[in-house]
């Protein structure tokens, strides 16, 4: 099983960088080696925003010991901490919070061998250069052979301030295992602790911490951002909401933000499972609220879970398990019908912050100009009525 100390915080991470590149395999099995073939996507690769991709790295083994092919085995695992919402493909079976992915054959790698590991990853909103770093790991959990550097140019599409799916699963894979960025930690069900951000996570109880940890994962805590969503902390000074049921029923489903499904394929990176170990089917008396990272994989606290099975990891242990998907809306759906020569625009009113913009196109240059007009409510929704003028124009909701 990988070890915490696999996970390289980011106060330490250039230093660290520094002594591997210097060091090299110093600290490996003596013999471990390995060698970069190829690699699927090159660095500096330009990608649209909210972009699902897959990278492959290709390792031959110059070593002289056979690399096994399990989680338990070699693996290529991240250096410091995920910015790309790396999901690896296959599940863990046991407890982990390492972000890792194994040899995509399944067969043993002897030397002289070659072996591909892959890894998808999930482009953020906002635009510029992200690189998350890899290397190899073997089965003591120790690094060896070089740094797989992976950094991709996110293309700007204008602000669209929707739900950052890959800010969530990145969120999720640096604190699964750890206290939140907040500080605090629910130590059961009705109080909480204060302790270091990133410090290991407390051993407690099935449960506990989940609904602050996934908050933290889905929305805006002032030290890390997650997702971007705006949940109120309704026990300050710790962020969010501790409660699963109140999170996921009264916080995100009641005022539209999310809504019940009903297989994964529904289902998003940055998507909510919640559970209920008495068989209670109703959504609103969940036990357990965890994060749905995509491949059909999750995370939660306080376990300290990651990557293991939404379809089996609760289902073999709780006889009586209940599970509930939960999709996220990205953002507030605009629709539109004509009023004699006008064009009227709605969406509800449960988005606050949200401002009309307007463009002639939409090209990535596309200049997207604020409304200045405000919309008028009319039950539960906004509604703005705008005159219809010759050309095209396109409308979407952005947060100033």
């Amino acid at each position: 099983m990988k070890h915490l100390k696999n996970r390289l915080r980011s106060h330490a991470y250039i230093a660290l960088l520094c002594l591997i590149g210097l060091s090299g395999n110093s600290h490996a099995l003596a013999g471990d080696g390995a060698q970069l073939i190829s690699v699927s996507i090159t660095n500096g690769t330009s990608v649209m925003p909210r972009t699902v991709f897959t990278q492959t790295w290709t390792m031959k083994n110059t070593g002289t010991t056979t690399w096994s092919p399990t989680y338990n085995g070699y693996t290529m695992n991240i250096v410091g901490e995920d910015s790309l919402g790396a999901v690896p493909p296959v599940a863990k079976t046991f407890a982990s919070h390492t972000l890792s992915t194994i040899i995509g054959s399944g067969a043993s790698i002897a030397p002289g061998g070659q072996a591909t590991f892959t890894m998808n990853f999930i482009t953020p909103e906002t635009s510029g250069a992200v690189t998350d770093i890899f290397q190899l790991n073997n089965s003591s959990s120790v690094f060896f052979g070089p740094t797989n550097a992976l950094q991709v140019v996110v293309m700007s599409a204008g602000s669209t301030n929707q739900y950052d799916r890959a800010r969530a699963v990145s969120y999720a894979n640096n604190y699964s295992g750890y206290v939140n960025s907040d500080g605090y930690f629910w130590t059961n069900g009705s109080s909480y602790g204060t302790f270091t951000p990133l410090s290991i996570a407390p051993s407690s109880g099935l449960g506990d911490d989940c609904a602050h940890f996934v908050s933290c994962c889905i929305g805006s805590e002032p030290h890390v951002r997650g997702g971007g969503l705006k949940i109120a902390s309704r026990v300050p000074p710790t962020y969010g909401e501790p409660g699963a049921a109140h999170l996921v029923d009264t916080t995100l489903i009641a005022p539209g933000y999310a809504v019940e499904v009903f297989s994964l394929n529904d289902m998003e990176p940055g998507d909510l499972i919640g559970w209920n170990w008495e068989g209670d089917t109703n959504v609103a008396d969940l036990d357990h609220v965890t994060l749905y990272l995509g491949n059909g994989l999750l995370a939660a606290h306080s376990a300290s879970c990651q990557d293991v099975s939404a379809d089996s990891w609760y289902q073999d242990s709780e006889s009586l398990a209940v599970r509930h998907l939960i999709h996220i809306i990205d953002a507030p759906a605009i629709t539109s019908f004509m009023a004699g020569k006008n064009l009227v625009l709605t969406w509800g009113t449960n988005w606050t912050g949200y401002t009309l913009y307007s463009a002639t196109n939409l090209g990535t240059g596309a200049i997207w100009t604020k409304s200045t007009k405000s919309p008028v409510v009319v039950g539960q929704l906004n509604r703005m009525t705008n005159s219809v003028s010759p050309g095209a124009i396109f409308y979407r909701l952005a947060m100033p």
